[in-house]
């Protein structure tokens, strides 16, 4: 016999197996109960409200809802930030302060701001404009 006589040989075995083996299994239905999906309301898991404060290149800070705050001193940013992080804790809300600054203000001046909001305790980011016609 050659090889390919041997390998039909070989598929015919395991076809008569296939067969024998479908013979003797039992064949019933059973039903399938597939899971109901139940669709939630899309929910902020943590909720901040977000404080800008912009930073001016002569270290001018301004701040509040329409940036009616001016402050040269960091310790009348800390006193706001401190104000707003208890009112917005009360409602429920985390609080994260966003620095904005133009490309030319210094790091000083930034990193103060920085240090306030460790010192309170909340979370901060900061933006920086680019380009040398930007204003804050």
């Amino acid at each position: 016999m050659n090889g390919g006589g041997m390998i039909v040989r070989l598929i015919d075995v395991c076809m008569i197996l296939l067969f024998g083996f479908i013979c003797c299994s039992e064949l019933s239905q059973s039903e399938i109960v597939l899971p109901k999906t139940v669709e939630l309301p899309a929910a902020n898991p943590d909720p901040e409200v977000v404080v800008f404060v912009s930073i001016w290149k002569n270290g001018l800070y301004q701040f509040g809802k329409d940036q009616e705050y001016n402050a040269y001193d960091t310790q009348v940013l800390e006193n706001y930030i401190q104000r707003e992080k208890d009112r917005i804790a009360r409602a429920g809300h985390k609080i994260r302060v966003r620095f904005r600054a133009n490309h030319d203000t210094p790091m000083k001046y930034v990193m103060a701001a920085a240090d306030v909001c460790d010192k309170v305790g909340v979370l901060k980011t900061v933006d920086v404009r680019l380009g040398s016609k930007v204003t804050n």
